[in-house]
């Protein structure tokens, strides 16, 4: 056949298996049969939480309410790269030109070779995957789907939904890495694909074993036993699993590892590859039907005479080495399908390769019971079930499991219906296959002990061996770890099947201790942890949780996780499960690293989804970003530049403008952070900050506080968030004065020096008379701009001086002067306040003086600078007490120069007229 053809086939087969519908899932709860449950709904489409609220609404413990759909696959990134040796592999294999002075896609173009016609060849798709891998990255969308699947299942009734949408995502996104992985010629398993299957393995456990422990809290049973009636030994059997919840859960946990087994198994080879419907030993056969001719493969060993089933053992005569063969596989495909559970099937086998005395020796393990006892028709009579000397079959099947003349898996089987412990492990090649083994022989002796202990029957009498095999569920895990082969032991301490463990043990606190281990001495893979934290919310879910700390602790470490990742609905609502405390600050955190405007607004919207206190989280965000490097790295000869980190300052109070309710605390950082600036001598800055603010951020407030008549006024009250908003009215409208006025001298300094008319250039003596036309005509305009600047240059002084002494003459008290009530002054953060505010008060005030000064003695207004000394001193104001003795030196040492101006002009160093 045209291999591009197979390949195409192969490569559809492959897509299709990516979109397959979901098939049912079978229940773990599995006591006399097996019942199918419908597949969760899958959450690919994200369609459970919030666009299909209905289907939340008739949940119960029942699933039948669920249908199946497709996988959605689109999102899964299976781009590829070609590295330039994948390519070479390419160019020989297809026979492409090879030039290094080409690119890849020069070459491509040249061989009319595209990535479809790649993809149609099942080697080349396999080089590209194995190159890539993309199945590492197939599990990447568990963290959503769990999230999704907790979000659709809030109710504490629905935690076995929970569960079983747990293990069907588990199973289908092994589905999914599984088809990628196919395309590659590597049987060895990813690192992910193993952790993922040994998660859905262990949500199987926890499915099954607290499925029946809550069973068992809420129905105490008793015995269903009637002593005027018949009793047979399937009535005891099914009276011990209902009425005896640890008996019962033996029963569970071989269910579970079966299951587990199943969905390994599927993955071999079956026995139908090598063989069809045929007879037995037809090799051997075949040879004793031509003793007289020769034939082909041939055995020249003496072979058994006889074709009956103990032929081989009686006469000590081998078959055929091609029977031996098909016979080594067929008894390990048998014990394959006995371990998955299905004895059916492993005598459905032996029917096929024509060996039916196998098939029936395994059915004398059935409990006897005769239903025509119970049969209310007289005239019908019922078939009698079981083997009625099944003890005696039992103890004859221990002697077989012992027997070195059959082979190791068919002892095996054996084993395991007879409960020799010893031949069962001697064929566990795992540590699922080992407990398996133990929780077989556990089960066998408690049955065996419960028939013997009820029935009025003699039974045929069991070795001392078999009874010795009784142990508890602490000495099975116990000798697991201590297990002569190496492979098991070392199994037995992964973290997986410790959790495993713990859980069949029901010691959860145990289990607590280890996580916590896990968690602080080792670098967890992040799925490892998405299974932790959601295995602490489902102890939590059902009463389990003993130890807050270490779930705390797990949770803690996940939300880490998701903030790598960056989806704000994932770190909400986990960051909710976590303390009040932790909330706030693991989520502001978070908040710190989001620059965007309409991120921010994501986020704030998932923290109100979740019940997050959004205002102590935004709080937190502005003062822990305000904060960030206040001491270091201040180059004080650049200081003024506004820096990558003040720009980030002054972004962070955009997270206090998205609610009206937060304006007040809005006014209360912004001034915080102009403090920093403004003492930083960071005017432009400080002003960005100032704009930060929303203009109606007052009347805000003020809204919000009604009782607050005015915004300049100090008022004095007990009331905390009143003071505060009060205070934060007034110091802002402190900082706008001071930074008008800063704009103010700019504006006047700028068109003080830069707007004056340049004066002309002396007329030269020997100029002509139309450059003296000329320079007479400049002259005129000269003197005419310049008393145009003249007036303009005043109408800015007026401004100027209006807006400095606004700042020096502040009312109610003076700029920046606050008194804090008598039960807020020992707080930290309002002494802290205190202190900055009579710090800005030292350093601005006699800058505002010394502009001012300055301003007057440009604009020849020296009487000014004069009568700015009694402002200075005046004890309504007491400014004086704000200079320091430098300063107060450089401000007399101005007004000194302009009562010498005075002077100059004809007039008393006061200013007056002489």
């Amino acid at each position: 056949m045209d291999s591009r053809s197979n390949s195409k086939e192969d490569l559809d087969a492959s897509i299709a298996l990516l979109n397959q519908e979901n098939h049912q899932r079978k229940s773990l709860l599995r006591l006399t049969t097996k019942t199918t449950t419908p597949k969760r709904i899958s959450l690919h489409q994200s369609v459970l939480t919030r666009k299909n609220p209905e289907l939340l609404q008739n949940s119960s413990f029942s699933r039948d309410s669920l249908t199946s759909v497709k996988h959605d696959t689109s999102e899964v990134d299976l781009s590829v790269s070609l590295l330039p040796s994948e390519l070479a592999k390419f160019s020989k294999l297809y026979n492409l030109p090879s030039q290094d002075s080409l690119d890849a896609s020069t070459t491509l173009n040249r061989s009319n070779w595209s990535l479809q016609e790649m993809m149609d060849d099942s080697t080349a798709t396999g080089i590209i995957l194995k190159s890539d891998k993309p199945w590492r990255k197939a599990n990447s969308k568990l963290f959503q789907e769990f999230l999704e699947i907790v979000q659709s299942h809030a109710s504490e009734l629905q935690i076995f939904d929970t569960i079983a949408d747990f293990i069907q995502i588990c199973s289908d996104t092994l589905d999914i890495m599984r088809g990628m992985q196919s395309k590659v010629n590597d049987a060895e398993l990813s690192d992910e694909e193993t952790s993922l299957e040994n998660e859905r393995n262990t949500w199987r456990l926890i499915y099954c074993l607290y499925q029946n422990r809550l069973a068992s809290m809420n129905h105490q049973n008793e015995m269903d036993t009637d002593v005027n009636r018949n009793i047979s030994e399937k009535d005891v059997i099914t009276n011990l699993l209902k009425n005896e919840p640890q008996v019962r859960e033996y029963q569970l946990i071989i269910d579970w590892l079966e299951k587990n087994a199943m969905d390994q198994a599927a993955m071999l080879p079956k026995i139908e590859y090598f063989t069809d419907k045929t007879v037995a030993w037809e090799n051997t056969l075949h040879q004793l039907q031509n003793r007289q001719s020769s034939i082909s493969f041939g055995s020249a060993r003496p072979l058994v005479t006889s074709l009956d089933p103990d032929a081989p053992i009686r006469e000590g005569k081998p078959l055929h080495d091609l029977d031996k063969e098909d016979d080594a596989r067929l008894e390990k495909r048998m014990f394959i399908e006995v371990r998955c559970g299905r004895l059916q099937r492993a005598q459905e086998l032996a029917i096929h390769c024509g060996q039916p005395w196998r098939a029936a020796c395994l059915i004398g393990w059935q409990p006897h019971h005769d239903p025509n006892y119970q049969n209310p028709l007289t005239d019908t009579k019922l078939p009698i079930e079981g083997n009625p000397n099944r003890s005696l079959w039992k103890l004859n099947a221990w002697y077989l499991s012992q027997d070195t003349r059959f082979g190791a898996f068919y002892r095996g089987i054996y084993a395991s219906l007879c409960g020799n412990l010893k031949q069962l492990l001697a064929v566990s090649r795992s540590w699922q296959d080992a407990l398996w083994a133990h929780m077989k022989t556990l089960m066998d002796i408690e049955v065996e002990s419960e028939l013997q202990g009820i029935m009025a029957k003699n039974y045929a009498k069991l070795p001392e061996e078999y009874w010795k095999s009784r142990k508890t569920l602490e000495d099975v895990f116990d000798d697991l770890q201590a297990s002569n082969d190496p492979s098991i032991r070392t199994e037995a301490m992964r973290p997986d099947h410790l959790i495993q463990k713990y859980l069949i043990l029901d010691q959860i606190p145990k289990l607590m201790d280890v996580i916590e281990e896990w968690i602080d001495n080792t670098n967890c893979n992040p799925q490892f942890i998405r299974f932790l934290a959601h295995l602490v919310l489902l102890f939590r879910q059902i009463g389990k949780s003993c130890d807050d700390v270490v779930g705390n602790k797990v949770l803690l470490n996940y939300v880490k996780v998701l903030i790598e990742i960056g989806d704000p609905i994932l770190i909400a609502f986990y960051t909710a499960s976590l303390p009040q405390d932790e909330q706030i600050s693991i989520y502001a955190g978070y908040l710190e690293g989001v620059r965007e405007f309409e991120m921010r607004k994501k986020c704030l919207t998932a923290a109100e989804d979740a019940n997050l206190n959004v205002e102590a989280i935004t709080k937190l965000v502005v003062e822990n970003v305000r904060n960030k490097n206040v001491d270091e790295g201040i180059d004080y000869e650049l200081s003024a530049r506004i820096t990558e980190g003040d720009v980030e300052k002054i972004e962070a109070l955009d997270w206090l403008t998205f609610y009206q309710s937060q304006r007040d605390e809005a006014l209360w950082q912004a001034n915080a952070l102009i403090r920093y600036f403004l003492t930083c001598e960071k005017i432009d800055a400080a002003r960005k900050a100032f704009n930060k603010i929303p203009p109606n951020s007052i009347e805000v407030v003020l809204m919000e506080h009604p009782s607050m008549e005015t915004t300049v006024s100090q008022i004095v009250t007990t009331n905390e968030v009143l003071y505060k908003a009060s205070a934060s009215i007034r110091e802002y409208l402190c900082y706008k004065a001071y930074l008008d006025a800063q704009e103010g001298f700019q504006e006047w300094f700028s068109h003080f020096h830069q707007g004056k008319p340049s004066p002309l250039e002396t007329l030269p003596s020997f100029a002509t008379f139309t450059e003296k036309v000329a320079h007479d005509h400049k002259k005129a305009q000269y003197e005419a701009e310049m008393d145009r600047w003249k007036c303009t240059m005043q109408h800015h002084t007026k401004a100027v001086k209006q807006l400095l002494f606004n700042v020096l003459l502040f009312p109610d008290g003076g700029w920046l002067v606050d008194k804090n009530p008598e039960s807020l002054e020992q707080r930290p953060e309002h002494a802290l306040r205190q202190h900055q505010l009579r710090k800005l008060r030292n350093l601005c005030i006699p800058k505002v003086t010394l502009l001012l000064l300055n301003v007057m003695s440009q604009m020849n207004e020296h009487g000014g600078c004069i009568e700015l000394a009694d402002t200075i001193a005046s004890e309504q104001y007491k400014l004086y007490q704000i200079f320091s003795k430098e300063r107060i030196r450089e401000v007399y040492r101005k007004i000194c120069e302009s009562s010498v101006a005075l002077m100059d002009q004809k007039k008393d160093p006061w200013g007056y007229p002489r």
